[in-house]
Formats: C-alpha cells, structure tokens, sequence
C-alpha cells in the first residue's frame, strides 16, 4: 500500500474527531416563561455562564409564579368569604321571600273574603244599625254601627230610627274623604275606626288640609276633608 495513502487513512479520522471535538455546542434557544426547560442531557452541555444565566431566570420565573401563586390564593381566600357572605344572604332572602310569600297568601285570602261579603244590607223588620254591624258578615261587632250610619248619612237622619226595607250601603273601604258631620271635630274623627282609630292623629288630617282649615278647633258641617292613608286605621 503506498505509504502516503495509509497515512491519510489513519490522520483523517483523527482529524475529524478532532475537529467535531473543538466545535462549539449551539444551545437551544427556548422561553421559560412559556414553560419551556433544558433537558438533562443539554443542561450537561451548556457552558457555565449558559448554566448561571439559565438558573437564574429558573429562579426569577420561581418567584414570579410564587407571587402569582399568592395573588391567587388571596382571591381564593376573598372568593370564599364571599361565597359564604352571599350564601348567608341567600338564605336570608329565601326566608324573607317565604315569610313575604305567606303574607301575600294570607292577603290573597283575605281579599277573598273581603270580596265575597255584601256590599249592600236590606234591613229587615227588627233590625238596626247595632244588630247589623254585629253580624259577622258585615263588621262582626256591634260597637262599628257608626260606620253603617257615616257610610248612609244621607239615607239616615237618626241612627236611632231606620225602616225595614232600607237597602244600606256597607263600607268595606278605607275612606280617603270625609265629609264632616254635625258635631264632629278633628280628633273625634281621628278616633273612628275606620279613619285612623286613634285620636292623637287629628294632627295628620289639619296637616293634610290646612288650606282649608284656619283653626284646627273650628271646622264646618258639611266640609270635606281629605285623609291621609299614610296612617292606616287598626281593625
């Protein structure tokens, strides 16, 4: 074999050992943040400085995810004590809508009722104003006769005096006027039932109509007053 020859047959492997040996590694370029890490074996192949740099963003991204991490266990924390703030809430407003959903019910009831009684009375022979306002009926007490006589003064001169055959009005509302009769004044009409049942509220009806009243102690027969409802009567 010429000897030339077997001598580059045995330096150009070497060569090239050699020269893939003293060729710089390329590092892969990646992106922690994006969660993107060096494999073992090209960690073992990065030069310190890469390794330094690399450990160093390791640990910069660490603490950031920390703070990310207790940012979000705070909200965490918040988002729970508002669950259970607003789940207090919500079986408040569950109660608070059953008790309202009862008194609508009871309301709706009542209203039946109410719809149901007679709005009109045929007095029949014995009867009176005391008898009829005491059937249950009509008012189921005696003592609201006045009502009866107020709601048909126009009909009944003397509540004492009323005839069979008189067909009565019976007042099943809340008045919003009154017209004054003779011997009334504010408190007395405060005082009835069906106004507000309370005569210390006289100050309500003078203040509702001042601009036809001058003096609370003077007021006329016949002057129609308005009444506030504001101050619903007690039953």
């Amino acid at each position: 074999m010429n000897k030339r020859l077997l001598i580059a047959l045995v330096f150009i492997p070497l060569i090239v050992v050699l020269a893939a040996g003293c060729s710089r590694h390329k590092t892969r370029e990646i992106d922690i943040t994006a969660g993107e890490y060096y494999e073992d074996e090209e960690y073992q192949k990065l030069s310190k400085k890469d390794r330094d740099l690399y450990c160093f963003d390791l640990s910069a991204e660490l603490e950031s995810l920390q703070a990310r991490s207790d940012t979000a266990q705070k909200q965490l924390d918040q988002n729970k004590e508002d669950i259970q703030m607003l789940t207090r809430e919500l079986r408040d407003s569950e109660r608070e809508y059953s008790r309202l959903r009862n008194q609508v019910d009871e309301f709706t009831l009542q209203l039946q009722e109410l719809a149901s009684l007679p709005k009109e009375w045929k007095l029949e022979y014995g009867e009176c104003l005391w008898i009829v306002a005491g059937y249950e009926q009509i008012y189921g007490d005696p003592l609201k006769w006045t009502r009866l006589w107020r709601g048909n003064y126009e009909m009944i001169e003397d509540p004492d005096w009323v005839l069979a055959g008189w067909m009565l009005q019976v007042p099943r509302t809340w008045p919003r006027k009154h017209k004054v009769m003779q011997d009334e004044w504010l408190a007395k009409i405060a005082g009835y039932w069906e106004v507000y049942d309370n005569y210390r509220q006289w100050p309500v009806l003078y203040e509702a109509n001042r601009d036809r009243i001058d003096d609370p102690d003077l007021i006329f027969t016949e002057q129609e007053l308005v009444v506030p409802r504001e101050f619903p009567a007690s039953d």
